[in-house]
């Protein structure tokens, strides 16, 4: 076919070199208007800041600080792997923040070495207010993951407000804390106004033990200003500061004159286009013009178009919900051919959707087994929404049915769901894969009560060859691994450790977290060391149920 569109090509050279010619000069000339047109320098759209890709505003580079809020510092630093960073705090107390990732409307930074290291040694010195910048022109900054503590001398007569925690184990005073904040009305209890305050970052739901949910890292969230949001959203210009630090908002002149010439010279051009293209599709052959985005393959996978998802999910009707998982929606749809799927529509505001897409797809195509769920395509990285496609497991989640909301689970059907999902487990790490979020709400059954392991959003490629991977903690309150937790060193055993939750739950048909139960309860995993009699109960007519109680402790 190539050598085919060759030849007619050359046949009319003299034509299509002319019609190049025009439109070559054409395209010239409106630039030199868009350039001329111009009242002021725009800021470039993005910067270059190696390992953090392009970045775009409301960040920017110091080499232009009136284009963004912030200024990352270290983007032309030719070793794209060395350190970027951002100044936080006043004068003289200002510090350098490694940057760590940037989304559209986020940055996340983590502290320093030391900071860390206090962290982890549970040194009561880690309790200290994160920093965010200074409110500018364009914008507002704020931790949306923080959780305020109240620093109490011994010497106050304190009275906490319940369920406040209390952390005693500091000399000489004791750190008071509730729930995380929520959104900008979390207000002061009068029994703590005389102690000090502290914003701090957190990475997990509060725990009795405050080193087990505070983060070394924070997400600093960015608030446009409402001048910079008009100039963004109704005149389509861009947020800038003058000379004097102040808010303008940048625009093209677009003179009359000026849309006059561009579009009619647009105009010209889009006729002459197509002109070339119905020359030329005479000469091509038919076959060329079947080629559909359904029949393309993705990384391995069918691709799917998001018109025939959208039609298979009646436009992703909330009566067709079938669950919600930390990266997206899951509906039902019924696809052309049939088939009955389960449509996975990643959230739009996470920053990491694009990351989660690609990794279920590259952990799934190297995976068959009768115990994990099946993807059958996806959309492309480049469609309008990311979707992906995956067999429908019609009998719900293993979590809906020991609450009792699909109907109780027999004990031989539990002994059934665990055995199953240990063989799933075994496979995975035979494969150099790390699961990272086991738990009963990704454990699926169809109607004969087979189980597949679902949403591979977390999982990790491990070498069999290594002993550990150091990772940021990732997985679901209740079932994360302690030691991975506290120690940023993931396993095998990590699963292995959630895996004994889902045990505990598959026994008890208790959930892993319940913040209505006492506070030293609040975690499942408590239960078998301080009920050890509630288990045993249950399996004393029964020697195989007695051994699952040992295999936990």
């Amino acid at each position: 076919m190539l050598p085919y569109l060759a030849l007619t090509i050359h046949t009319d050279l003299s034509f299509h070199f002319q019609i190049s010619l025009f439109i070559f000069k054409s395209l010239i000339f409106f630039q030199f208007l868009l350039v001329s047109a111009q009242d002021h320098e725009r800021c470039p759209t993005s910067f270059s800041c190696g390992y953090l890709g392009q970045i775009t505003f409301p960040f920017t580079v110091p080499q232009h600080p009136q284009c963004g809020a912030l200024a990352i510092l270290g983007c032309d630093n030719k070793n794209t792997n060395a350190p970027k960073t951002i100044q936080l705090g006043s004068p003289p107390s200002k510090q350098f923040f490694t940057v760590t990732y940037v989304e559209p409307d986020a940055i996340t930074v983590e502290e320093n070495e030391a900071q860390r290291k206090k962290l982890q040694s549970k040194n009561c010195q880690a309790f200290h207010n994160f920093t965010v910048p200074p409110t500018s022109p364009l914008a507002s900054f704020y931790n949306k993951y923080n959780i305020t503590m109240f620093k109490c001398n011994h010497s106050l007569s304190v009275i906490p407000p319940k369920p406040f925690y209390n952390y005693t184990n500091c000399p000489g005073y004791s750190i008071y804390y509730g729930l995380q904040n929520s959104a900008g009305n979390f207000k002061v209890p009068s029994s703590l106004a005389q102690c000090t305050v502290y914003q701090v970052a957190i990475r997990d739901s509060p725990t009795d033990d405050p080193f087990d949910f505070l983060s070394p890292e924070f997400q600093i969230q960015v608030q446009l200003s409402d001048d910079c949001n008009k100039c963004l959203r109704h005149r389509g210009g861009q947020c800038q500061l003058d000379i004097h630090k102040n808010f303008f908002c940048a625009k093209e002149d677009k003179t009359l004159a000026w849309k006059l010439g561009i579009g009619i010279g647009l105009l010209v051009i889009i006729i002459i286009g197509l002109l070339i293209m119905w020359r030329c599709k005479r000469r091509v052959p038919t076959f060329y013009h079947k080629y559909t985005e359904s029949d393309s393959v993705y990384h391995g996978v069918p691709v799917f178009s998001f018109k025939d998802l959208e039609v298979a999910t009646k436009k992703f009707d909330s009566s067709r919900e079938l669950g919600e998982g930390g990266f997206g929606t899951v509906y039902y749809g019924k696809l052309k051919d049939g088939r009955e799927v389960a449509v996975k529509r990643l959230y739009q505001h996470n920053f990491k959707r694009v990351e989660q897409f690609m990794n279920e797809i590259k952990i799934l195509t190297r995976l068959r087994h009768r115990n994990l769920v099946t993807l059958y395509g996806c959309t492309s990285q480049h469609s309008h929404e990311l979707l992906l496609v995956y067999e429908y497991i019609s009998n719900g989640t293993v979590t809906s049915h020991l609450r009792g909301e699909s109907g109780i689970l027999p004990w031989h059907i539990r002994m059934k769901v665990a055995l199953e999902t240990a063989t799933a487990l075994a496979y995975l790490h035979a494969s150099e894969i790390i699961h990272r979020d086991v738990k009963t709400n990704n454990i699926l059954l169809d109607d004969t009560f087979w189980i597949k392991v679902a949403d591979f959003g977390l999982s990790k490629l491990f070498p069999n060859d290594v002993t550990h991977v150091s990772t940021a903690p990732q997985g679901s309150p209740g079932y994360v691994d302690p030691e991975y937790h506290q120690c940023y060193r993931l396993t095998s055993k990590s699963d292995v450790y959630s895996f004994g939750v889902v045990l505990v739950e598959l026994i008890s048909s208790m959930p892993a977290v319940d913040m209505s139960r006492d506070k030293e309860e609040i975690n499942l995993v408590s239960y078998p060391k301080n009920y050890p009699s509630f288990f045993l109960k249950k399996k004393k007519k029964k020697k195989k149920k007695k051994e699952i109680f040992f295999l936990i402790n």
